[in-house]
């Protein structure tokens, strides 16, 4: 009896040891190709090299935005994840502007948040604008969209390269690219897109949108649709 229940524990534990190897082995190779891919989307960065990019962190100030039923602030989560993108930006070689650096907005002469937002495009001779937000609905709507002003063209393609990137590295959406009137996009002469990145209203992408290597991931998905939207022109 006592040898049985010694041998029931040493295959226990070698089933064990066998599904941990696994699991690391998987978490290894899942790390390498995300690695891989990177490096692949760095290897274009000089598309970005010189570009002028107005990253647009949504909300902030008085304004949180949407509340996640977990008590995520939308404000927040797009802080982040504009961070990580003019990040990812800078390295390539854009100069890159926020409209906010933390929670508070960056008001200028006018008083009024979307004006000075459009108006920083402006002032600093942006290439490109790129405004971050969460969507919300219900708890069961989910998965990231991109909107783009229905009378820019350049808008539209841009807004298609990202959803497209999106969509090939987190597979989080089969969402397509919408045109809308809102006051950061019909007032710009550049192309210029809001990125929802998620339902923050979803329990579980709210979960994700607060995870800092999700909002990396995100991040890196939007640069990876720039460089593509960018490569595209220089063809």
């Amino acid at each position: 009896m006592v040898r049985r229940k010694a041998d029931l524990w040493r295959r226990v534990l070698a089933v064990a040891f066998i599904l941990l190897t696994v699991a690391v082995v998987v978490s290894v190779l899942g790390r390498y190709r995300e690695l891989k891919s990177e490096r692949a989307v760095q290897a274009l960065s000089w598309a970005v090299a010189g570009q002028v990019v107005v990253v647009d962190p949504g909300h902030g100030g008085i304004d949180s935005g949407a509340l996640g039923p977990g008590g995520t602030r939308e404000d927040q989560v797009n802080l982040a994840i504009s961070r990580y993108l003019a990040e990812f930006l800078t390295q390539g070689g854009a100069r890159v502007y926020l409209t906010r650096q933390d929670e508070n907005v960056n008001e200028g002469d006018s008083g009024d948040d979307m004006v000075e937002r459009v108006e920083l495009a402006r002032r600093v001779g942006a290439d490109l604008f790129v405004s971050i937000h969460c969507n919300a609905f219900d708890g069961r709507e989910s998965g990231a969209q991109l909107f783009y002003d229905p009378k820019s063209p350049e808008g539209k393609k841009l807004a298609e390269a990202i959803q497209a990137e999106i969509r090939r590295r987190l597979a989080n959406t089969d969402r397509v690219p919408l045109s809308i009137d809102a006051y950061v996009l019909r007032n710009q002469k550049i192309p210029a897109v809001i990125v929802e990145v998620g339902f923050i209203s979803n329990p579980r992408e709210e979960k994700l949108l607060r995870d800092p290597r999700y909002q990396r991931q995100m991040a890196f998905a939007v640069y990876a649709g720039i460089i593509d939207y960018l490569l595209s022109n220089h063809k």
